[in-house]
């Protein structure tokens, strides 16, 4: 059962998915925007099938992603599966880089760990919140693992980053090097910030009704990965519970959420009510472009708001923030 850190944090950041935008990862709108370069023909087999059923959807209904995808999963089949696994596939891809390797110079998804540095939009951001204050909780929507390169595997306090866990305290992450390097050393967990992922990750799998999880993205491009994908009612599977009671517990202790690029979309209902959990007098900071988008989260949770433009111009502004 993940456990917080304790005293419970103050501070919780709320990461939607226009905190990963900013780096270059696809919206639930942009999925199937441009068709990814991939490494074996299966995966490319993969990819133009569910581009061909995607397209073929859209000519006739005219509809959005976010209405194809919740289609598919009342329908169920190899059509829904593979979407899901092409969802994972597009964001893992954004992760790491398509390179030649070995003799024959074959394609091979690399550099997709979590152990690398992240964006310099993301580094000035949580060196602003982490030079500000600790303890923090980190929730998120996104399925990418720029959060976890950003807040880092481990401390860092030359760099003010005072590393990740996962709700369960320090653990080894599955995994040796991609696809086959066996003699790299086995990386640890062993931060003091909670990073709660609602919706699953592309480096988490299920074995044997357990949550097992990588150091990489190797399960969303094997097409294994523990993802929710973004449809109306969705529902986390019973592996995710213990991740979003953590979540409910750090929220209801929280004096101010900062919320980064989450617009409160109708098909998270269960999201809104589990911020819903945040005490009456927290006040959300949020970090978006999107006008009147303070004055929906006060209608809609009943908590104090203030609005602050988008990553990457906002950075500065965190240092107005009482989170001290």
């Amino acid at each position: 059962m993940p456990r917080l850190a304790s005293p419970s944090p103050a501070t919780v950041i709320f990461l939607g998915a226009g905190f990963s935008s900013v780096a270059g990862v696809p919206l639930a709108a942009e999925l199937f925007r441009e068709e990814p370069e991939v490494d074996r023909i299966t995966r490319q087999r993969l990819v133009r099938a569910v581009q061909a059923r995607w397209l073929s959807w859209h000519k006739r209904t005219g509809g959005a992603p976010e209405e194809y995808l919740a289609q598919l999963e009342a329908e169920g089949g190899a059509p829904w599966h593979e979407a899901v696994w092409y969802a994972s596939l597009v964001i893992a891809l954004r992760m790491g880089e398509l390179q030649p390797i070995g003799f024959q110079r074959q394609l091979t998804v690399t550099k997709q760990n979590l152990d690398r540095k992240s964006v310099p939009i993301h580094e000035e951001f949580w060196t602003g919140v982490f030079t500000r204050t600790i303890p923090v909780a980190v929730i998120t929507t996104n399925y990418d693992i720029l959060a976890e390169r950003g807040i880092r595997h481990m401390p860092r306090p030359l760099v003010a980053r005072p590393g990740f866990n996962y709700g369960a305290g320090d653990q080894y992450l599955a995994g040796g090097g991609y696809p086959s390097y066996s003699h790299i050393q086995r990386i640890a967990v062993s931060g003091s910030v909670p990073l709660l992922k609602l919706h699953g990750s592309v480096s988490w799998a299920e074995r044997a009704d357990t949550l097992v999880q990588f150091h990489d993205c190797r399960p969303a491009i094997r097409g294994d990965a523990v993802i929710v994908a973004p449809v109306r009612g969705k529902r986390p599977p019973s592996l995710l519970e213990p991740i979003w009671l953590a979540a409910r517990r750090a929220l209801s202790h929280a004096e101010r959420v900062v919320v980064v690029g989450y617009s409160l979309p109708e098909y998270d209902d269960q999201v809104i009510e589990l911020l819903r959990t945040s005490p009456r007098t927290c006040r959300f900071h949020i970090f978006d472009p999107a006008p009147n988008l303070a004055e929906r989260y006060e209608n809609i949770l009943g908590r104090a708001t203030v609005q602050h433009r988008g990553l990457p111009d906002a950075i500065g502004e965190l240092r107005f923030l009482d989170l001290d």
